[in-house]
This record gives structure tokens, C-alpha cells and sequence, in this order.
């Protein structure tokens, strides 16, 4: 496979296309129109002369060689990102990264990043203005920040957002439920439809867990009036201590829950044909990024493939107390 004829942009365009397994996803992400990639792509297998993608109704798959090619770039980019990250060692970064985040963000992401940054920038500091998802956005259309960490979205008006990493929000409940008539309940749900009638714990309003959670429902055509709301918590921490006690569903990032799954503490609830995909994404308040938070930015971009929850065991099974 001779990648000396082709040009560097392509590859990366290749890249973003494997990864997003649609033209019209990987088109979004890179700011380009659909026919622009496609004809990128096309010019590269062309270069190459080979086939990289399966064309189907629902978008592209790798063949073999496309495969292979991802997993050679992928090697190759990782060990170009490292020789960046280390000429960036020589020079002279300093000042205070302040960077708004949703609340599973600002727990999960933020911190490991800013450790990595710091060992290659040690006279940096942090300044972490943690919100739900509506706090953050608002306070870069007020300008009092220029770079945040929000989840959920595609679009906000004002602001320009660019995927970051992606998550899944996952239904979860107790591995043990007290109360019988709520267990045999939960054990009954086989579609999202079932949820209806079961106690709910939800984030507050404003959340991007919460509107990517009440979407999904929708398009599974539940209808949101019917839903029990009486649980409505302003902290993961608190709907998790009362799923732990066996009140109800809740609805977490796989970031959030996988401690206490592995633990044995709670049990993801498999729910056939919902499954909740969101993405995290970069809110930039205007124009481009520049000083230490577009430093920031490109660093924590360039760890992305290390931001990889740890797979927890296997979820046990919904058991009474004895």
C-alpha cells in the first residue's frame, strides 16, 4: 500500500468517514459538504486503487483493506500527535486555563486532560466553572468564558460546537429491589414503551443527560406526559445513591455508572431498540481559539484515544435482598 502519492488531508478524511460510519456525519465534523468528502474519498481510493468502503442504505463499512489502512493511520497519526506533544515541551506556556463544563465532563474528562497538559506545561493553572449543559452555554454567549465542554448537542445558537468524544447513556437499576412488585415491574420492561408507570430519577431540567434521554424516548414513540417525574436531582451522585437504594430507573453516562456496576451495586437495564448516543462536545463562544484555551483545546484533542472508560465486569443480575 504506497501512501507516498497521497495527500495528508485525504487520509485524515478517510480517518473521520471510518469513524463515523456515515458520509453525511463524517461531512458535519469536518465542515465540509457531503459531495466534498465523498469526492475525497473517491480520489483516494483511486490513489490507492483500491475499494476502502461498502456502500449500504445506512451508510459506509470498511472493507479488509479499508481495515487495515485505519489501523496503519491510526498508529501512524498517534506517534505524530506524541512528536507534537513533546516540541510543545520547549515552549514557554503559562497562565490559567479556564474552561466551562457540564457536570460529567468537568468530573470525568476535564481533570485527567489538565494533569497531562500541566507535565508538559507546569507553570499552567486550572479554573474549572462547572454547570449543566444550558449554565455553560450561557456563559459563553455572555462571554465571561471562550471555550466549554457541553454534552448532547449539535447545535447552539451564537456558538460554534465540535465533537469531542462520544458516550452512551444507559437505563440502569438496582441489582437488588427491595420492594417486589417494583422489581417484577422492572424485570417486565421490554421495551421503552414499559417504562411508563415506573418510577423515573432525572436530572433537572437544562441537563444534556435529560434532553438526550427525552429525545431518544420520543423517537421511540413514548409519550413524555405519561412518565412518572417525581425523582428530579441536580447531581449523578444523588440519582445514583437512589437507584443504589432501589427507588427507581435512572438514565447515566456508561462514564458515570461503571464503578458501580462492577461493583455489583447496580445492573444496566437492556432495553431493546433504545439506544442513547450522545456526544461531547467542544462550545467555542467566537472566532478563532487562540492564547492557552486554544492550547488546551488542541492538546485534549490530541488525547482523545486515551479518554476510554474502563470496562467494567459484567453486569450481575437483578437480585431480592435476603
Amino acid at each position: 500500500m504506497d501512501l507516498t502519492r497521497v495527500h495528508p488531508i485525504l487520509l485524515q478524511t478517510f480517518l473521520e468517514v471510518a469513524d463515523a460510519g456515515q458520509i453525511s456525519e463524517a461531512a458535519r465534523r469536518l465542515h465540509l459538504s457531503q459531495p466534498a468528502v465523498t469526492g475525497q474519498i473517491r480520489r483516494l481510493e483511486s490513489n490507492l486503487e483500491m475499494a476502502l468502503f461498502i456502500r449500504t442504505s445506512r451508510g459506509v463499512s470498511l472493507t479488509p483493506e479499508g481495515a487495515r489502512l485505519r489501523d496503519r493511520l491510526q498508529g501512524v497519526f498517534a506517534e505524530l500527535e506524541e512528536i507534537v506533544l513533546e516540541l510543545n515541551q520547549t515552549r514557554d506556556v503559562t497562565g490559567v486555563v479556564t474552561i466551562g463544563a457540564s457536570t460529567t465532563v468537568a468530573r470525568y474528562f476535564v481533570p485527567r486532560i489538565f494533569v497531562r497538559f500541566q507535565h508538559y506545561h507546569p507553570t499552567t493553572a486550572l479554573k474549572l466553572v462547572v454547570g449543566n449543559t444550558d449554565a455553560v452555554l450561557d456563559h459563553l454567549r455572555d462571554h465571561r468564558l471562550s471555550l466549554g465542554l457541553v454534552e448532547g448537542l449539535t447545535r447552539s445558537p451564537g456558538l460554534r460546537l465540535e465533537p469531542f468524544i462520544r458516550d452512551e447513556i444507559i437505563p440502569v437499576c438496582a441489582a437488588r429491589i427491595p420492594d417486589i412488585k417494583l422489581r417484577r415491574a422492572i424485570e417486565a420492561v421490554k421495551s421503552a414503551s414499559d417504562l411508563q408507570g415506573l418510577p423515573l430519577i432525572w436530572r433537572e431540567p437544562g441537563a444534556g443527560a435529560r434532553a438526550v434521554v427525552e429525545r431518544h424516548l420520543e423517537e421511540n414513540e413514548v409519550d413524555l406526559r405519561k412518565l412518572d417525574y417525581r425523582f428530579e436531582l441536580g447531581s449523578s451522585e444523588a440519582i445514583k445513591t437512589l437507584v443504589i437504594a432501589g427507588l427507581g430507573v435512572a438514565f447515566l453516562s456508561s462514564w458515570e455508572i461503571q464503578q458501580e456496576i462492577a461493583l455489583g451495586f447496580v445492573r444496566q437495564l437492556p432495553i431493546p431498540g433504545l439506544h442513547m448516543n450522545r456526544t461531547y462536545s467542544w462550545a467555542v463562544s467566537s472566532g478563532d481559539l487562540g492564547g492557552l484555551a486554544g492550547e488546551f483545546y488542541h492538546f485534549a484533542n490530541s488525547m482523545r484515544a486515551e479518554l476510554i472508560p474502563i470496562s467494567g465486569a459484567q453486569a450481575p443480575k437483578m437480585t431480592n435482598d435476603r
